[in-house]
């Protein structure tokens, strides 16, 4: 769902963007003083505008889009990180098998607005999260795992999270209120 509605989205911004170019290429096509002008700034501005659009993104769509509403999620192990030098090592983690908590931890993570970030230097990751998710696919029951490395700016290392939402609140909880098994 949220795949189609970001392809929606672009591909009406595709068109916004031919009849601007259009417009200007008429313009230009009559001889008008203004015709290159607005060629450029219709190239140049719908370009860039196109580009915001290809690289931004939901977490719905880039991190949890192997987990539906009818998956069956068997637990959720959470390992915090700690990043020294340039490699990560596991410090921490804990088991969770209850569904409502798992549930929280979800919804904490979806709906955020995400922009990729190639450039991005290594480091930043507090957790990874791994899910044990099964879906049904025709007449089987598929499980398998689900990673998501998330901190508080990135997720999944290369998405930077441009939304405003506390995503890691019952994460933190957690640290404060159950005993994790050292690594």
């Amino acid at each position: 769902m949220v795949d189609s509605v970001l392809t929606l989205k672009f591909l009406i911004s595709l068109i916004v963007f031919g009849v601007f170019l259009v417009g200007a290429v008429k313009l230009l096509l009559r001889k008008s003083r203004l015709g290159p002008i607005s060629v450029v700034l219709v190239v140049l501005l719908g370009g860039y505008y196109l580009y915001d659009q290809m690289i931004s993104t939901t977490s719905d769509a880039a991190v949890l889009n192997d987990v539906h509403e009818d998956s069956e999620i068997r637990s959720l192990e959470i390992r915090k990180l700690e990043f020294e030098g340039s490699t990560y090592s596991f410090k921490e983690r804990i088991m969770i098998e209850e569904e409502e908590t798992i549930q929280e931890i979800l919804k904490d993570l979806s709906g955020l607005d995400l922009k990729r970030d190639i450039n991005k230097e290594r480091g930043g990751a507090d957790y990874v999260l791994n899910i044990l998710v099964s879906n049904q696919k025709e007449n089987v029951m598929e499980t398998g795992n689900v990673q998501i490395i998330v901190g508080k700016e990135y997720i999944d290392d290369y998405y930077k999270i441009v939304s405003e939402k506390d995503h890691l609140k019952t994460i933190k909880e957690l640290e404060r209120e159950v005993e994790w098994k050292e690594e």
